[in-house]
């Protein structure tokens, strides 16, 4: 076994997870990255990196919990421990809520929400023993600040913001780490179809979501963010030794997540009256 630290990424075959593979191994980490084509992304790691190839291994990981559990399993048995869990894997549903099925819906929530909890529970078992780690989970500025089209990817981000910070907490003593990661617009291919799924019903009633799915086409490889600068943030916090719960990445989250403070504290104010009536009693 080598005495490198550990580095697990999962959804790491392109985008943010392929580039937080190739900085890791940069930075001297065994990177395990999984993928559901494990040969798609050895060869991704090739390309850039064939010098790195004996500090990366690609492992198939499908999002059930079986998968899941086996994956982690090898990984430990393979390198003794993981110090550091990236939490890439995930997809964006986007339309009115409306049209979506729940079977739409679910296979949302089973990538971004379960399959990102069933990795921290198979991970955790191991952190806890040997009394270190830390869980970097991929939220989004939509967790914090939506709009039309994305109510059902904004609801998965939420429930990562949440589950990340209330875990935080649990797992303190135990010297382990969680913080969620909310990025604005960065250039992958997310916005593509190999990606974003629309769903399978459309209402032509709903304008404004028309609207905005037609901003988000221009939008597509045209965000500020770059995916090799999160990448190299996002390992920077996994090298602290206190880092944040919740961090938001790149001027769009941070002027987003502003507006909305902005607009929840104006109208809490708005309404304080309404709020305080309900202590005591009738």
């Amino acid at each position: 076994m080598s005495d490198k630290k550990v580095l697990l990424v999962t959804g790491a075959s392109k985008g943010i997870g392929l580039e937080i593979v190739l900085r890791g191994l940069e930075e001297g980490y065994q990177v395990i990255g999984t993928s559901r084509d494990a040969e798609k992304l050895q060869d991704a790691v090739a390309k850039t990196h064939p010098d790195s190839l004996e500090a990366f291994t690609g492992l198939t990981m499908n999002f059930d919990q079986a998968s899941i559990q086996a994956t982690v399993v090898s990984v430990i048995e393979r390198f003794g421990r993981i110090d550091v869990l990236v939490n890439n894997a995930g997809f964006a549903v986007l339309g009115a809520l409306e049209e979506f099925s729940l079977e739409e819906i679910k296979a949302n929530f089973d990538v971004n929400v379960f399959g990102l909890f069933a990795v921290m529970q198979a991970v955790l078992p191991q952190m806890r023993a040997q009394k270190s780690g830390h869980i970097i989970n991929l939220a989004s500025i939509s967790g914090t600040v939506t709009g039309p089209s994305q109510s059902i990817y904004s609801a998965t981000k939420a429930s990562v913001i949440m589950m990340s910070e209330a875990l935080a907490d649990e797992v303190a003593p135990f010297n382990i780490q969680v913080t969620a990661i909310c990025p604005g617009g960065v250039r992958t291919d997310f916005l593509d179809s190999s990606s974003m799924r629309r769903p399978e019903k459309h209402i032509a009633d709903y304008e404004m979501v028309n609207k905005t799915m037609a901003g988000l086409n221009r939008l597509n490889h045209n965000q500020s963010g770059d995916p090799k600068l999160i990448a190299k943030a996002i390992l920077a916090v996994a090298a602290m030794d206190q880092a944040p719960h919740r961090l938001y990445l790149n001027s769009g989250a941070i002027k987003g997540l502003q507006d909305k403070m902005e607009a929840v504290a104006a109208e809490t104010n708005q309404f304080m009256d309404l709020s305080l009536s309900t202590d005591g009693q009738a």
